[in-house]
Parts: structure tokens; C-alpha cells; sequence
């Protein structure tokens, strides 16, 4: 584990230990009617920021290393005479996870291993950029990571639902044995969708820029359709995108209980408010072989209200995760945040608890696809771009998810 890591995971601790003891604070301050909220509430949101920059740090750092670690597996050999890369791999890592050059400090190998006037043993290099383009996060909802994927070679997936049962009896030695009755198989299917982008790039722009303006903006069409579908994923309408997670018909009527085509559905006593009780029940009404690999989701604004509930004994609900790769936890589950979903508002699903994976199918048919055009738009000095992806997603089992609904 890093020194980064160690250094927010210590943070994480701190500020949770304070936000619980100033809520502590407040709720007492509440309930004997005294003076000084303001003072605390306003303490209160900032340790709450520095207990948010924490973990949104801690999980950076998560991805960061875990990106770098796939670069430094990547790395070949680049001639036939065998290579050490150990010190280029080294390097590598320090450079990518360093603030600023000056915090490298590299020893003399990872040093010569990364100077960008030396060739040896298949010229590895970094060489220094003027004028970095400084990318911002988006936020996303990872259920492509959740979720069952399946590459098909058809534009439609076909599966069948096994949702019902053989009837059983008791009989007697000799007595007659009456006919039982069969089960039914049900069938779905999941329709391939497109998602696309379609741009025109001059062709001076292209031969002048100072960095690579053709990859750049073909990555950054890449990660705009992992986030299209991934907004797909959990809002999708069904009609020319996938089926979403939380557009589903809900069940209100028996939240525990199985209808095909619909998600049992816990409906909040307030508009704007959830409570401890009733994500205990949500909780409740997923059977219990769901419970190992479910994850509650919810956006980060609805994970900032949940983060304050406590039980009957005035026990935080919700847990910090203090390890390197491991979720945070609400009630025992594994808690994930999806920013696709709906913040807390009327009528809103606003959380759901899930087996994703039993849950959700996603279904890929052809991966990124870029076609380069240069002639059809030559006379006005352009290069046509044509990005397209086609996949499709959608529930596939009606009972391994359960929704948290608004009044």
C-alpha cells in the first residue's frame, strides 16, 4: 500500500471520528433546545468536505495505481537482446504518482531509465510537454464493473427467465398419486442499441497542433461513450438506449414479493427525507442469497445524507472503508455511488440495493469502431471522424433488486 494511500486512509478515519462528534453535538444541542446549531452545522460541513476530498482522493489514488500497474505489466521488450525493465517500471510509477518532478527521487537506475537523451536497451523515454492539457474528472456510475457483460454476435440477445416452479406433494404408501403441476419458462430479450459521434477536424489542426490532436480527440470521444452508456445503464428509456436500472416498472404493492417485469419497491414516508428504518426494511425485502454481493447505490449527495443516520442505539449506519480497494459499507452492504441516479426528490428513486450482477446484463456487439474520412469533406480542408459503439443492456432478473422510492 502506498504512502498516499496510508495518508488518506488516516485522513478518512480523522474526519469521520470528527463528523460523527460533531453530529453527536448537534443532535443533542436539537433535542435540549439549545443555542449554537449554526456554529456546529457550519463545523460540521466543513470536516464533512474533508471527510468527502478524502475519499474521493482515496479512490483517485485507487484508480491512479491500478492504472500504472497495467502500464507496467504492459511494458515489451523492444529488441532481442533481453531487457531489465524492473527500473523502468520503477520510474514509470514514481512519475505518474509524483505531485511535482522535484518528489520523484529516483535512484541512479530509474534516473537513466527515464532520461529522455539516452536510448538504451529499446528506447524508453519520457519526454518533457509544454502545454499539458489538464483533463477534469466527469462522474460517472461504474455498472459496467457490476453488472454481467456478454459479447454476442447477433444484434439481439435471447434469454429465458426460470421464475417458476414444479408444484410437490406429500402422499401416502399406496395412496393415488394425483398429477403435479409443470413450471413455465419465460423469454426476454435484449435489443443491441448505437451510441455514436460524428466531427470534423481541419487538416491544419491536424498537422500543426502540438500534440497529437487526432488520438486526443478520439479518446476523448471514447470516454464520453463509456459515459453515454453508462448514463445509459442506469436511465436508459429502452427506446433506442439500453434498459435502465432505475426506470424499471416499481411494485409498490409488495416490495419483498416477485412480479416478472417489475422491482419490488419501498416507498419513502417523505418526499425529501430517508430513514433509517426504511432502508432497513429495503434491506429486509432483498432475499437473503442476494444480500453477499449486493451493493446499496445512490449519488453523492444522498450518500451525504445517509452518512448522518444512526440506528436505535445511536450507531452510524454507515462505515468508512479503512482498506485499499474495499467498498464502504451502509447497514453490512457494500455501498457504490452512481451519479447517474436520481439525487433525493419527489417521487424519485433515490437508492437502490442490488446483486447487480444477477441483476443487470450487458450485452456488447462491436466495441469502439472509428472510421476517418478524408475525402468528404476535403474541399473545405476538414477530416471527417465517424465514432460508433453498439450495446445493449437490461434487467435480467426481477428479483435481485429492490428499489427505495420518494413519497
Amino acid at each position: 500500500m502506498s504512502d498516499d494511500i496510508k495518508s488518506q486512509i488516516e485522513k478518512i478515519g480523522q474526519s469521520w471520528e470528527a463528523s460523527k462528534k460533531a453530529q453527536d453535538e448537534l443532535d443533542a444541542k436539537v433535542e435540549k433546545g439549545l443555542g449554537g446549531v449554526a456554529e456546529i452545522k457550519a463545523k460540521q460541513e466543513k470536516i464533512d468536505s474533508d471527510l468527502n476530498s478524502a475519499l474521493e482522493a482515496k479512490k483517485s489514488i485507487e484508480a491512479l495505481e491500478a492504472a500504472v500497474a497495467r502500464m507496467a505489466e504492459s511494458v515489451e521488450e523492444k529488441s532481442e537482446k533481453k531487457v531489465d525493465n524492473s527500473a523502468y517500471n520503477s520510474a514509470i510509477k514514481k512519475w505518474l504518482s509524483a505531485k511535482s518532478p522535484e518528489s520523484l527521487k529516483l535512484n541512479e537506475a530509474e534516473q537513466k531509465a527515464l532520461q529522455s537523451n539516452i536510448d538504451p536497451q529499446g528506447g524508453y523515454s519520457v519526454m518533457p510537454f509544454i502545454g499539458g492539457v489538464e483533463k477534469i474528472a466527469f462522474e460517472s456510475s461504474p455498472v459496467r464493473s457490476l453488472a454481467t457483460v456478454q459479447t454476442i454476435g447477433t444484434d439481439e440477445y435471447k434469454g429465458f427467465y426460470d421464475d417458476d416452479e414444479f408444484d410437490t406433494g406429500w402422499v401416502g404408501e399406496i395412496s393415488t398419486r394425483a398429477e403435479t403441476g409443470t413450471a413455465d419458462l419465460g423469454m426476454f430479450s435484449i435489443p443491441v442499441r448505437e451510441v455514436y459521434a460524428r466531427f470534423k477536424i481541419s487538416d491544419r489542426l491536424l498537422e500543426d497542433s502540438m500534440f497529437n490532436m487526432e488520438a486526443w480527440s478520439q479518446q476523448s470521444v471514447a470516454d464520453k461513450i463509456a459515459r453515454t452508456e453508462a448514463t445509459g445503464f442506469v436511465t436508459g428509456s429502452g427506446s433506442l438506449q439500453p434498459q435502465g436500472l432505475a426506470t424499471a416498472t416499481a411494485n409498490t404493492s409488495t416490495p419483498a414479493g416477485y412480479v416478472r417485469g417489475q422491482i419490488g419497491t419501498k416507498t419513502a414516508a417523505g418526499a425529501a427525507a430517508i430513514t433509517t428504518d426504511e432502508l432497513v426494511d429495503l434491506r429486509t425485502n432483498l432475499k437473503a442469497v442476494y444480500r453477499p454481493n449486493a451493493y446499496f447505490a445512490f449519488t453523492r449527495a444522498t450518500e451525504g445524507y445517509v452518512r448522518k443516520l444512526k440506528d436505535g442505539q445511536g450507531n452510524y449506519i454507515w462505515q468508512p472503508s479503512y482498506q485499499m480497494g474495499v467498498a464502504d459499507s451502509l447497514l453490512g452492504q457494500r455501498v457504490v455511488i452512481m451519479e447517474d441516479m436520481a439525487d433525493i426528490a419527489t417521487g424519485a428513486v433515490s437508492v437502490i440495493l442490488a446483486d447487480f450482477r444477477s441483476t443487470y446484463m450487458i450485452v456488447d456487439r462491436v466495441g469502439l469502431s472509428v472510421l476517418k474520412d478524408v475525402y468528404s469533406a476535403a474541399a473545405q480542408g476538414q477530416t471527417l471522424f465517424h465514432i460508433r459503439k453498439r450495446v445493449g443492456a437490461g434487467i435480467k432478473n426481477w428479483d435481485s433488486m429492490k428499489y427505495l422510492k420518494q413519497a
